[in-house]
C-alpha cells in the first residue's frame, strides 16, 4: 500500500463542526460533494482536535506534535521555523508541496505588529503586512511548502493572493468582498456581522482557491510530479456571510435549536455562568477575550442558517477539486483525506463561538480518508483518532520516516526528541485494525481564564480538568450522554471513575512529551 508515487491532496474547512455535514447524519444541510468523498472511502465517527484553536491545531497538523510539542500553545504565536514539519519531509523527498487559502502559521493579529514595513516583512501572514504592500507573496519555501497562494481571514475580513487578485480583476467588487455592499443584512437580526454577500459566487474565496487548486492539478498532470496540495477554506467561520445562491437555501425558522438543558450551567465550572450573562465586557482586563455571550433563539436560528451556507458554499467549491482530479486522471493515485481544525459551539449548552469550552460541538472535527482500491468504500471507523494522527499517517504511507529536530518549546540537552505522540492510521485504512489508540488529549492554553485546560478522552468518557482550580471539572458518559448535558464530576456514584481517569490522563500525559531525558550510562 505505501507509495513514493503517491500524490496527496488535504482539504480542510475552517471551524467545521462534525455534526454539519450529510455524511455526519445531519440530514438539513446540503453537502453533496463531501457526502460522495465519504462514499468513496473511510468516515471517521470520533476523531478530535489537538486545541480547539486555529494556530495551535494547524502547526499540529504540520509538525505532528502537541501544542506544548511545536510551542504552539495559543493564537498569536508563530511556528517555530526550526520545528521539522511534514512538509519539508515530503519536499526533501521530491514531492512538490503547495497550498492554496488559509494556512494560520503565522500571525492575523495586528495589535503588538509593527509600523515600518521593513518590520511589517517578517510578518507574513498579517492584515497589515498584504495591506501596506510590506508582504506581496509568502516567503518560499514556507513551512516546507514549495509554493502557496494564501488567503487571510475569514468573511469581509479577508486580504492575501486573493484580494489582491481581486485588486487587479475585479476592483468593482471590493466593496462587496469587504461587506460595503450586501444582498441582506442580517446583523442587527444575528447580534453578530452576518449579512447575504452581494459578490458573485464564481468570484467568492472559496471559488478561487479551488480555481487555483485545480491549475496546480494541471501542472502536476502535466509534469507528473508528486505532489502534497493543502488546500483550505477559510469557512464557515464567523463573520456570518455567504453568497448567493446558498445564502438564500436555509429559512432561519426551519433551523434546528442547539443542544443544551435548563439548569447545566449550573452544573458547569462557574466561568460558563459568566460567560453567558456578562459575555465579554466581564473579561476586558484579560490578554484575550471572550467572544461568547447570551444569544436570543431567533439570533442562533440566524447564525445557524448563515452557517450552512457557508459549509454549502464550501462544498461546492471542494466538489471542483474532486471533480478535477477525475478529470485529469489523478484520482486513482491520489490520497484525499478531508478535516476541520475545530468546531464551533454555536449556541449549544448557552454558549457561542470558541472558547475553553471543550464541548463536542467545538472539539470533535470530521475526518474522511479516501483512496480508490486501497481504502475500502463506504466504510466507517469507531476507532478514536486525534490531529496528531494526521502527519505520520501520510508520511507511513508515502514510505518516509518522521523528521528528527530539535523541539524549540523544550529544552534540547539534556533532553532528546521523543518519538512522535501521533499513530499512523494505517492499519485502519487497510482494514487490518479497529483502532490504533485508546485515548486522546485536547490542549488549551487560551489566556481567557489564566488557567491551562485538558481534556483526556476514552470511548466511554470525556474528563476536563483546569490548572490552578482543583474544584472544577467536567465528567461526561459519552456512551449514555451523547449530548453531555449531565456533568458527573461531583456525582458521588463517579468518583472512583474519576480518580481512575485523572491517574490514566496523567500516564498518558507523560506518554505524550516530545522530549524526554537522556539515558545515563555508567562506565
Amino acid at each position: 500500500m505505501p507509495s513514493q508515487t503517491l500524490n496527496i491532496l488535504c482539504l480542510c474547512m475552517d471551524q467545521l463542526r462534525y455534526d454539519h455535514l450529510g455524511c455526519y447524519g445531519n440530514q438539513m444541510v446540503r453537502t453533496p460533494n463531501l457526502d460522495r468523498l465519504a462514499a468513496r472511502g473511510m468516515v471517521f465517527d470520533n476523531a478530535y482536535v489537538t486545541s480547539p484553536l486555529c494556530m495551535p491545531a494547524r502547526s499540529t497538523f504540520f509538525t505532528g506534535r502537541t501544542p506544548r510539542g511545536h510551542g504552539v500553545r495559543t493564537n498569536g504565536i508563530p511556528l517555530d521555523p526550526r520545528v521539522p514539519t511534514m512538509t519539508e519531509t515530503l519536499r526533501q523527498a521530491g514531492y512538490h508541496t503547495h497550498a492554496v487559502g488559509k494556512i494560520h502559521l503565522h500571525n492575523f493579529g495586528e495589535q503588538a505588529m509593527p509600523t515600518d514595513p521593513r518590520e511589517l516583512a517578517q510578518w507574513p501572514e498579517s492584515r497589515r503586512a498584504w495591506d501596506q504592500g510590506a508582504i506581496s507573496h509568502l516567503p518560499l519555501p514556507y513551512y516546507g511548502l514549495e509554493s502557496a497562494l494564501y488567503v487571510g481571514g475569514h468573511g469581509s475580513w479577508v486580504w492575501g493572493d486573493y484580494v489582491n487578485w481581486m485588486r487587479a480583476e475585479h476592483p468593482d467588487l471590493l466593496p462587496a468582498i469587504y461587506g460595503q455592499e450586501v444582498l441582506e443584512d442580517w446583523t442587527p437580526l444575528c447580534g453578530e456581522h452576518a449579512y447575504k454577500s452581494a459578490l458573485p459566487a464564481e468570484l467568492h474565496y472559496n471559488r478561487w482557491i479551488a480555481d487555483r487548486t485545480n491549475e496546480f492539478l494541471a501542472q502536476r498532470a502535466q509534469d507528473g510530479r508528486p505532489f502534497f496540495c493543502w488546500t483550505s477554506f477559510p469557512d464557515p467561520h464567523h463573520p456570518y456571510v455567504a453568497p448567493r445562491p446558498y445564502c438564500d437555501w436555509y429559512d432561519p425558522a426551519e433551523m434546528p435549536l442547539p443542544t443544551r438543558r435548563p439548569g447545566e450551567l449550573d452544573d458547569l465550572p462557574p466561568f460558563y455562568r459568566i460567560v453567558h450573562d456578562e459575555g465579554p465586557t466581564r473579561w476586558q482586563g484579560l490578554a484575550g477575550r471572550f467572544e461568547a455571550t447570551r444569544r436570543t433563539d431567533d439570533e442562533l436560528r440566524h447564525i445557524w442558517a448563515m452557517t450552512y451556507a457557508m459549509v454549502s458554499c464550501a462544498d461546492a467549491a471542494l466538489g471542483l477539486v474532486l471533480d478535477q482530479l477525475e478529470a485529469l486522471g489523478l484520482a486513482e493515485n491520489t490520497l484525499v483525506c478531508f478535516l476541520a481544525d475545530h468546531g464551533d459551539m454555536l449556541g449549544d449548552h448557552y454558549i457561542v463561538n470558541k472558547g475553553p469550552f471543550h464541548f463536542d460541538s467545538l472539539l470533535r472535527m470530521p475526518m474522511i480518508w479516501s483512496w480508490p482500491g486501497h481504502i475500502a468504500e463506504g466504510t466507517r471507523a469507531d476507532g478514536l483518532a486525534t490531529q496528531t494522527d494526521l502527519a505520520p499517517t501520510l508520511l507511513d504511507l508515502c514510505g518516509l520516516p518522521i523528521p528528527e529536530g530539535p523541539c524549540p518549546a523544550q529544552p534540547v540537552a539534556p533532553y532528546q526528541r521523543a518519538p512522535w505522540p501521533g499513530h499512523s492510521l494505517l492499519p485502519i485504512l487497510r482494514g487490518e485494525a479497529q483502532r490504533v489508540r485508546d485515548w486522546v488529549i485536547v490542549e488549551n492554553d487560551e489566556d481567557y481564564l489564566g488557567s491551562a485546560v485538558r481534556s483526556f478522552i476514552t470511548d466511554e468518557y470525556k474528563l476536563t480538568v483546569y490548572s490552578g482550580h482543583p474544584d472544577w471539572g467536567e465528567l461526561f458518559d459519552r456512551r449514555n450522554d451523547p449530548g453531555e448535558l449531565h456533568n458527573l464530576w461531583d456525582d458521588p456514584a463517579m468518583q472512583e471513575t474519576r480518580s481512575r481517569l485523572m491517574q490514566e490522563f496523567l500516564y498518558a500525559y507523560l506518554e505524550e512529551e516530545s522530549a524526554l531525558p537522556r539515558r545515563i550510562t555508567h562506565a
